[in-house]
């Protein structure tokens, strides 16, 4: 299943001046994981049972509620993250991030392995103070991606008709469901399209039920209008990998977002993103906005 499609797309400088993030970038994998966790919960159409883990819906149904009550625990991290993609510019930017209540902090420290120069250091360091004085940005940050999923939610009514699950066998450990369109679904929309264009497979670890991976493409072009209104490149994809960092937590470790396309004539819909993320320390859950600044910019980990 391609994430579900957003028309904004401005670029930030190379160092950013504020902690507001490209809905393709930190908030995308939050958003498309609320998706697919709700999806999995609602949807009638798995088939092909397997006799060790029984129907691909207990199975999925196990894992979506795992993850459900994984997100009630209260833990936070401090961890790096390396991304290229459209909001770096499509350099490699290394970079340290820490959850807070609010939403996340983080602070560049290299681009394309180089260190920053004093320049870049400075600006980097007056961005981080001026989101203490201004501590709005990382809630509204914090809000848009509460509105993302709340439109992940809003699409439920319809897409769980649209795709099929099958049990596959074992992957890396970890039990293999495919999924593809069902062919009796009815598209109703651009996005009702664009689901139902969609195959891919689930890694689920067999003993918690956790959600190890999910890798979903496109199986053909998506146009719409005959292409006068817009189309979505078949190439398009969408891959993340999650792994245990500490009991009941698994947290997203890589991320790949392609997608090629536009919408409604000359409107962009790309979305570009290679990132990982390691290192992952348990930081207090409560910690303040100066408290975040003040531990990311004297960690060096």
């Amino acid at each position: 299943m391609v994430p579900f499609l957003n028309e904004a797309s401005l670029l930030p400088p190379l160092i950013p001046t504020t902690t507001r993030r490209s809905k393709a970038g930190v908030c995308f994998h939050r958003r498309y994981l609320a998706l697919i966790l709700l999806l999995l919960l609602s949807s009638p159409c798995i088939h092909t049972q397997n006799p060790d883990t029984g129907s691909p819906l207990d199975l999925i149904k196990r894992m979506a509620q795992a993850e459900v009550d994984a997100a009630k625990v209260k833990q936070h991290f401090l961890y790096r993250r390396r991304e290229r993609s459209l909001r770096t510019h499509g350099h490699l930017w290394e970079e340290l991030v820490i959850e807070i209540p609010e939403g996340r902090m983080h602070r560049l420290i290299s681009i394309d392995g180089h260190p920053l120069t004093p320049a870049q250091a400075k600006t980097e360091n007056d961005r981080i103070l001026y989101v203490v004085r201004h501590p709005e940005e990382v809630a509204r940050d914090n809000q848009g991606r509460k509105d993302d999923e709340a439109r992940s939610r809003d699409l439920l009514t319809t897409l769980p008709k649209a795709v099929l699950f099958t049990m596959d066998g074992m992957q890396d450990g970890c039990i293999r469901v495919t999924f593809k369109p069902n062919p009796a679904y009815q598209e109703q929309s651009y996005q009702d399209r664009i689901i139902h264009s969609s195959g891919g497979v689930l890694l689920i670890h067999p003993d918690d039920a956790r959600l190890c991976r999910l890798d979903s493409h496109l199986l053909h072009e998506v146009d719409f209008g005959y292409g006068l209104l817009g189309k979505v490149s078949p190439d398009s994809n969408f891959s993340m990998v999650r792994t245990q960092v500490l009991p009941n937590q698994w947290k997203t470790t890589q991320m790949h977002v392609h997608i090629d396309g536009n919408i409604l004539l000359l409107k962009s819909v790309s979305r570009q993103e290679d990132s990982e993320h390691f290192g992952f320390q348990e930081v207090p859950f409560n910690m303040t906005v100066q408290q975040s600044a003040d531990m990311i910019r004297s960690t060096n980990f």
